[in-house]
């Protein structure tokens, strides 16, 4: 029996780095995204809703596995970034808003490519020192700043 499109995303996540997971799912959110923009001009509020919850879950997963005892300030800053963003995706959802949409994928877009330095670093087996300088100078380099808080 051939593999379906989720039984090889779920065999490729398993034998993933878990920076690639994150990658992943960065990726997935940011694609989910983009389709509920799409959604949003054919006037599709089922696809639009359903693309939204999706990355809401993403967003939520990505927040739940930080680790606020040991993480410091990269989990810090990012628990304040995904519960801004998982406002912004309430709104989004509720006014059906293409141009909040596009904002949140150009917050995400930044975070994913920084994640994905760090992938590749992981993999060439740098310390967790040198990773974590890394996130910390690309959000900051991205213009994000400590403390964002969810209106």
């Amino acid at each position: 029996m051939p593999l379906t499109a989720t039984d090889a995303f779920r065999s490729e996540v398993t034998r993933a780095r878990p920076t690639r997971v994150v990658v992943m799912l960065y990726d997935e959110a940011i694609a989910s995204l983009a389709a509920a923009i799409e959604a949003m001009a054919q006037n599709q509020i089922e696809e639009r809703c359903n693309r939204v919850n999706v990355v809401t879950e993403i967003i939520g997963t990505l927040h739940m596995s930080l680790d606020m005892e040991n993480g410091g300030e990269i989990s810090d800053q990012l628990g304040s970034i995904y519960r801004y963003v998982l406002a912004q995706l309430i709104r989004i959802n509720i006014s059906s808003d293409a141009t909040l949409a596009a904002k949140v994928i150009a917050l995400l877009t930044p975070l994913r490519d920084a994640w994905e330095e760090i992938d590749q670093r992981m993999a060439r087996g740098d310390d967790h020192a040198a990773v974590e300088a890394t996130i910390l100078s690309r959000l900051k380099a991205a213009g994000f700043r400590l403390n964002v808080h969810a209106a």
